[in-house]
């Protein structure tokens, strides 16, 4: 990420259901999201937790002016995180992990950008 891009990082499902709850509304100018969160429990209710409870959280707390980047590798979950947000109204655009690299990243940056800035107006 380019140094003006302040991340925060969540390391299990359950704990970003806990900050999406929490931080509900329009606090991010973007999310990434992964599916494949059940190697990274933190307790023993999130090995049942994935990503596609964490879009289901984001669907129903986020505004869905932030615009999300779908990275999981896991070719069969990421079109339905894709549909459960898109169906919640977000704009999701999706890079595997592999082709991640800062030019493959810049358009969605840009438009988080954009987004964010339009939010604050």
């Amino acid at each position: 990420m380019p140094e003006d891009v302040r991340v925060v990082h969540v390391g299990s499902a359950g704990v970003a259901i806990g900050t999406i709850i929490r931080d509900r509304g329009r606090v991010y100018a973007g999310v990434l999201l992964d599916h494949d969160l059940q190697q990274q429990t933190k307790v023993a209710a999130d090995r049942d937790r994935d990503g596609r409870d964490v879009a289901l959280a984001i669907a129903t707390h986020f505004d869905n002016e932030i615009p999300v980047l779908v990275h999981s590798m896991n070719p069969e979950q990421s079109p339905e995180l894709m549909r459960i947000l898109e169906v919640a109204g977000f704009d999701v655009t999706r890079i595997r992990m592999s082709m991640l690299s800062p030019e493959a990243i810049a358009p969605w940056l840009a438009e988080v950008r954009e987004s964010f800035e339009d939010s604050l107006e």
